[in-house]
């Protein structure tokens, strides 16, 4: 339901900014600081469609769907909150795929806010995961996961699985262990990822040589979903853990 109302909020939004003008084309911009200091009109029409569907979206997003031990925070080279992500990730590509995923990667850049302790709202998980990253399970040739791994060595570390483990030293990758074997440059590997990076987001170029992509057609945002239902039916709370999967020394 909460998919089909923010779909047609999109779709009214842009309706009512288009219509009744010709298609002639032209742009400018500036920054503008979106605070309490911002003093712009109201649109009457925008306005009309946040007031109409408020009640039913605010019931929808306050609702309480699980428990935090901790506050989660998001934050390189590894934290609570982007380990629960990106082991949750795993967990669930390899409850649908029929082959063994080797591990899981996602951005840093797409965990925009911290898990509260104590209740989780629908709505803290949609401030979290705001972006619309579908879950893709990609083939990848050893030696691009290699690429990728040197990569994250030469500029900034992503999120990965706790079965992953990099040392990294003065910017170069030292060692790098899947399930605490080397990379075989020869080998295929299963990695479980969003698209964003699938597409070279972050600079992500390596994973561009998949030899393979599985569309799930899940969110990573609906993955965070199932996995706290999980917990909650388990009657468990919300937790994570640091693993020193990435140890960094200048």
């Amino acid at each position: 339901m909460i998919k089909k109302i923010l779909t047609f909020l999109t779709i009214l939004l842009i309706a009512g900014a288009v219509q009744a003008q010709e298609l002639h084309y032209s742009f400018k911009g500036s920054r503008i600081l979106m605070d309490s200091t911002l003093n712009r009109p109201e649109e009457p029409v925008v306005k009309g469609i946040i007031e109409f569907f408020k009640p039913e979206l605010d019931m929808i997003m306050q609702e309480v769907v699980g428990v935090s031990d901790v506050e989660m925070r998001s934050g390189r080279p590894e934290s609570l909150l982007s380990n629960f992500a990106v082991d949750a990730l795993l967990e669930f590509a390899q409850k649908h795929s029929k082959e063994k995923v080797n591990f899981s990667l996602t951005n840093f850049g797409g965990i925009r806010a911290t898990l509260p302790k104590g209740n989780v709202r629908r709505y803290d998980v949609f401030s979290i995961f705001p972006f619309e990253n579908y879950v893709v399970v990609l083939d990848v040739t050893g030696a691009n996961v290699r690429k990728l791994m040197e990569s994250f060595a030469r500029n900034r570390v992503e999120a990965m699985s706790y079965n992953v483990q990099l040392e990294i030293k003065g910017g170069i990758l030292k060692e790098a262990l899947i399930d605490g074997v080397q990379i075989d440059d020869s080998k295929i590997y299963r990695i479980a990822t969003i698209d964003f990076l699938l597409s070279g987001g972050d600079n992500v170029m390596a994973l561009k040589e998949a030899v393979a992509v599985e569309q799930t057609g899940f969110l990573i945002r609906d993955v965070i979903f199932e996995k706290i239902a999980d917990l909650r039916k388990k009657g468990e709370k919300i937790g994570s853990s640091l693993t020193n999967r990435v140890e960094i020394e200048d």
